[in-house]
């Protein structure tokens, strides 16, 4: 049987220890480095996920949806297509009240 000889250190062994020995001397004075704020990731939540709304289907003619969109982009206030329709709707339902 061949005799099995000890296992030399590894190469790295050396750099392990010097990283190891100069992290401990560095700990004490080194500055707090700030840490950036965690902001969540994907897109903000939005109408689907907010219990106050509602999804419903409604059938509208074809041109006069797709003008209203495009005089709602044009306008760029931030308004949708149902936020459109929630205010008309809330108009209408205040008028009938009154």
């Amino acid at each position: 049987m061949a005799e099995q000889k000890p296992k030399a250190e590894s190469k790295f062994a050396g750099l392990f220890q010097q990283a190891a020995s100069t992290e401990a001397e560095e700990a004490p004075g080194r500055a707090e480095i700030a840490q950036p704020v965690a902001r969540p990731l994907g897109r903000p939540p939005g109408k689907r996920s907010n219990p106050a709304w509602k999804q419903f289907s409604v059938l509208l003619k074809r041109e006069t949806q797709r003008e209203a969109a495009n005089i709602l982009r044009a306008k760029d206030e931030g308004l949708d297509l149902s936020g459109l329709v929630q205010n008309l709707l809330e108009g209408w339902i205040k008028r009938q009240k009154s």
